[in-house]
């Protein structure tokens, strides 16, 4: 295996083993809201504040990744997010705390994910990067979907509870893996922090993908949290009886089948026409928000099928946009230029998956089709933005390969 594979390989492993916390409480929302009496609004916080300390961190943590060996910022960020799923597991039982250490395990995930990202464009140049950010960024679905599945094999096997300590143990993973690696190679900057972020937000063309992103977070974060909240209440209906496997299993495989499929989107963007490419994207998962707003309430076999296709779609893009916003930075201010990806990218993150818990309040609640139909015309928001804000820099298309 060459080096690029390995730094490659060592990276994507590192981001899954912190990723495992991340879909533990959307999994497991109907037992713990059940188990602890939430409401609607409190699974959409809970669910929605990971993303919140994840864009309050990341442009600090990112951003010292311009001065800072990237490495020990992963390190001690992954032990954080031990911590953090630990202290959840053994200590959360009501809301605020619950919310206090799910914040900080979205702290302990900046401090990971866009410092990864800045080790791999640090060792690995040429035409392999393209393809290792794509992966790297696309094993984030891998990540994700590791945390449905664990979640919802665990709670088969030993109960919800054990779900959320299972999932706490497993960014001590990345720190092995961590260990073996070579230092980065940081270069310090030629301006203050302050300059160097006024300059990446001038880059106009970055900053479209900036905002391309917080649309694809917006979608992807807001199906990936009411996921299994959706299905169940459809499952609910008279007629719609099927005999399915752990709800969070079949959100884990959803979430899984976008990888492969992001990791094609992004080499075809990358050999033919990135903004077309992710547009053409956009628009598809458009779609299947619209129809799934339709077809709220009915058939679940079309409507499974579709919230599935969601998955797919809403992800489809995220390893395009990613490499698309690399290539478009700085690489001298590349720190700082992920900062505000990530910043916008989480910042949406959150928003989504809690509009979205206040969009279906405000139109009926969980048992309410209208509530759900609601849900997914804002979620179709998401796409729509990154549609628009990637084909308006469509000139730069020679720039973004």
């Amino acid at each position: 295996m060459t080096r690029d594979r390995v730094v490659t390989a060592a990276l994507s492993f590192c981001l899954i083993a912190n990723l495992a916390p991340i879909m533990t409480f959307p999994a497991m929302a109907p037992e713990v809201s059940q188990a602890w009496g939430y409401s609607v609004t409190e699974i959409g916080w809970i669910g929605g504040v990971y993303f919140a300390g994840y864009a309050a961190a990341v442009p600090l943590l990112a951003g010292a990744t311009d001065r800072f060996d990237c490495r020990w910022i992963i390190i001690g960020s992954s032990l954080m997010g031990a911590i953090a799923g630990l202290a959840f597991a053994m200590l959360a039982g009501s809301f605020w705390p619950a919310l206090v250490f799910r914040c900080l395990g979205g702290v302990a995930l900046a401090g990971v994910h866009m410092p990864g990202l800045k080790f791999i464009t640090e060792r690995i140049g040429g035409p392999s990067q393209t393809r290792s950010v794509a992966i790297y960024t696309s094993s984030y679905a891998f990540g994700s979907a590791g945390s449905f599945l664990l979640a919802g094999l665990v709670a088969v096997l030993l109960g919800w509870r054990a779900a959320f300590f299972v999932a706490g143990i497993s960014p001590l993973l990345a720190v092995v893996a961590m260990i073996w690696l070579p230092p980065s190679r940081p270069r310090p900057l030629p301006v203050g922090p302050t300059l160097a972020f006024g300059g990446v937000v001038r880059n106009r063309a970055f900053m479209a993908y900036v905002l391309g992103f917080a649309g694809n977070t917006w979608e992807v974060f807001g199906i990936r949290v009411w996921f299994v909240a959706c299905l169940s209440w459809s499952l609910s209906l008279p007629g719609n009886h099927l005999d399915l496997p752990n709800l969070a299993v079949i959100g884990g495989l959803a979430s899984l089948a976008g990888v492969p499929v992001s990791i094609f989107v992004a080499e075809l963007a990358s050999k033919w026409n990135r903004s077309r490419v992710i547009v053409a994207t956009c628009l598809v998962s458009v779609a299947v928000c619209l129809t799934l707003a339709a077809t709220a309430g009915g058939g679940i076999v079309v409507f499974l099928a579709l919230l599935i296709l969601l998955q797919i779609t809403s992800f489809a893009d995220v390893g395009a946009l990613s490499a698309g916003a690399v290539v478009l930075s700085d690489p001298a201010r590349r720190g700082a230029a992920l900062a505000i990806y990530a910043f916008a990218g989480f910042t949406t993150g959150f928003l989504g998956p809690v509009v979205i818990g206040f969009a279906i309040d405000w139109f009926g609640g969980l048992e309410s089709r209208s509530g759900w139909t609601a849900a997914f015309l804002v979620m179709a928001l998401g796409s729509m933005v990154a549609g628009l804000a990637v084909w308006s820099v469509r000139h730069n298309d020679q720039g973004a390969r």
